[in-house]
């Protein structure tokens, strides 16, 4: 996530020059024909390219807001995360109590366990979120400068849970087709497994037993976003129209500013050509980087950022002494 309140110059001509570039040239060279050849059947009416343009710009307003509807929907999924995560750690540390069979030294032990089983959890349901699929950009200045620049991207899944768990519990969950799912079900079997020592009743462990089943709604969320991407179809012919227009432009603006002022302000088609291009251009590019809120990406949720938030919360519930640092933006752009 970008977190600078406006874009720097340097950030914007990063995935910027390229078009403006090509932009510039086009126009140069249709205006030239027209000044210097003398082709001045390229002069177009500009009336059914103000239509085509019309239409475009509806087009990509309906792709940019369904492209926000997934990135907030996202958001609000690591919201309630980070809600659950907090409610369900209480919850442990409230409801299991001493017992003829477990002494209160034994059952601080297991609630460090399942609190930090949770962290794993959910620093694996983060790294699993961010691998890429194949309709997601590559190579991309939206992703290299985060590959490039940024700290906690293409973290190791098994290294990564071996913080909050043992080796020997880390390795078989890792091994799993879906390291979160599992991490999860290891948590349920715990609660149920402290429920038959005695250290909680059943309509507390159902209570427990709901928080899991909330992470499960939210992982699955996260998951419908991740792996539907954006219907192709819409993406496509957004990007398609946007050059099409692009492509035609100059020819009206060179039709209209002749009617206007004859061969003297022809010129001026091409710095409008080329702003009017970037601005339908810069349209489509934003709805088509917001589209997949999980790609590793600068438009990312702010997934580590959010886990190491929840981190900090629950070891100091845990009253643990060593807590980690909040991650800090690198270049404005936080992960």
């Amino acid at each position: 996530m970008y977190t600078a309140r406006k874009l720097s110059l340097k950030f914007v001509v990063r995935f910027a020059w390229k078009p403006l570039l090509m932009f510039s040239a086009y126009a140069i060279l249709v205006v030239g024909l027209y000044e210097l050849a003398g082709f001045h059947f390229l002069a177009l009416p500009f009336v059914p390219i103000g239509l085509v343009g019309t239409a475009v710009a509806f087009y990509v307003g309906f792709k940019n807001n369904s492209s926000y509807e997934r990135l907030w929907e996202a958001r609000k999924i690591w919201g309630s995360l980070v809600n659950i995560s907090r409610s369900f750690t209480v919850l442990l540390l409230d409801y299991l109590q001493p017992c003829e069979s477990m002494t209160e030294e034994a059952l601080q032990e297991h609630k460090r366990i399942l609190v930090h089983r949770h962290l794993a959890y959910i620093n694996a349901l983060r790294i699993q979120l961010r691998q890429r699929q194949i309709w997601e950009i590559k190579d991309d200045p939206f992703t290299t400068i985060v590959t490039d620049d940024t700290p906690f991207v293409n973290q190791n899944l098994l290294q990564e849970i071996k913080h909050y768990l043992h080796s020997d519990e880390a390795e078989p969950l890792y091994n799993q087709g879906n390291t979160a799912t599992h991490i999860l079900r290891k948590q349920n079997e715990h609660i149920n497994f402290l429920a038959s020592k005695g250290c909680i009743d059943s309509y507390k462990q159902v209570a427990l037993g709901n928080s899991v089943a909330q992470l499960y709604d939210q992982q699955g969320a996260c998951e419908r976003i991740k792996s539907y991407p954006f219907p192709r179809q819409y993406a496509h012919f957004s990007e398609t129209f946007v050059w099409m227009l692009a492509a035609v432009l100059p020819f009206g603006l060179i039709g209209e500013l002749a009617k206007y002022g004859g061969d003297s302000l022809v010129w001026l088609a091409i710095p409008m050509s080329v702003v009017i291009s970037w601005i339908f251009y810069v349209m489509e590019l934003i709805g088509d980087r917001s589209e997949n809120p999980f790609e590793n990406g600068v438009n990312d949720i702010p997934m580590t950022a959010i886990c190491r938030t929840i981190e900090i919360d629950l070891r100091e519930i845990l009253g643990e002494k060593e807590i980690p640092a909040r991650v800090q933006p690198v270049n404005n752009i936080i992960m």
